[in-house]
C-alpha cells in the first residue's frame, strides 16, 4: 500500500507541478500574437546587436583614447549644436537621459575640463553646457577613431542597398522614443 500511496501522490505531484516547458509554448504564443515572426525575429537581432556594438564601441574607444562612448555622444551632441552648447534639458533629450543622470555626466565631464556650464544670455537662472577647447580637442581626436570602429563593426555588415530601409526605420523608433521620453506618455 505505501508502494501503491507513494506512486499515487507522484502521479499528484506531476500533475499539480507546473511543466516550465508549458508556460514557454505559451509566451512563444503570446509573442506570435503580438507580433509577426519577422518582426520579432527583427526585434531579437536589434537586442543582440545593440548590446553587442555599445559594448564593443565604448570599450574599443575607451581603449584607444580614454573617453567613454557617453561621453563622446554628449561631446557629439554640443560639437553639433550652435554656439556649441546646449541646455540641460536639451542635452537630456537628445541623449536620452534623466535629469539626473546627465547631472552626475556633466559633472564628471567638468570635472575633466571638457565641458563648462556656462550662464545662459539673458536668463542667469539656467545655464547652458559648452564644450571647451579642450573638449573639442577630445572629441577631434575620437572621432576618426569612433569612425573606424563603427565602420568594422556596424557598416561592414550592411550594404547600401539595406541601408536606407534600416535608417528609415530607426529614424522612426528613435522619433517615437525621444517623444515618449520627453512627454512619459507611450503611444502606439
Amino acid at each position: 500500500m505505501a508502494v501503491g500511496g507513494r506512486n499515487a501522490s507522484s502521479r499528484s505531484a506531476r500533475t499539480a507541478a507546473p511543466n516550465p516547458r508549458a508556460k514557454d509554448v505559451d509566451i512563444a504564443e503570446l509573442g506570435r500574437r503580438l507580433l509577426t515572426r519577422p518582426r520579432l525575429n527583427a526585434w531579437g537581432a536589434f537586442l543582440t546587436a545593440h548590446k553587442a556594438l555599445e559594448t564593443i564601441l565604448g570599450r574599443e574607444l575607451e581603449s584607444a583614447c580614454g573617453l567613454p562612448l557617453t561621453w563622446f555622444d554628449a561631446l557629439a551632441q554640443l560639437r553639433m549644436a550652435l554656439e556649441r552648447r546646449l541646455t540641460m534639458t536639451q542635452l537630456a533629450t537628445a541623449l536620452l537621459f534623466s535629469p539626473s543622470g546627465l547631472t552626475r555626466l556633466i559633472d564628471r565631464m567638468e570635472e575633466a575640463g571638457l565641458v563648462e556650464r556656462v550662464a545662459r544670455p539673458g536668463d542667469r537662472r539656467s545655464l547652458h553646457i559648452a564644450l571647451t577647447a579642450a573638449g573639442e580637442r577630445k572629441f577631434r581626436q575620437a572621432l576618426p577613431i569612433h569612425l573606424d570602429h563603427v565602420k568594422r563593426h556596424f557598416a561592414a555588415y550592411i550594404n547600401d542597398d539595406e541601408a536606407a530601409a534600416v535608417e528609415s526605420a530607426l529614424i522612426r523608433m528613435a522619433t517615437a522614443g525621444r517623444r515618449e521620453t520627453v512627454s512619459g506618455v507611450s503611444r502606439p
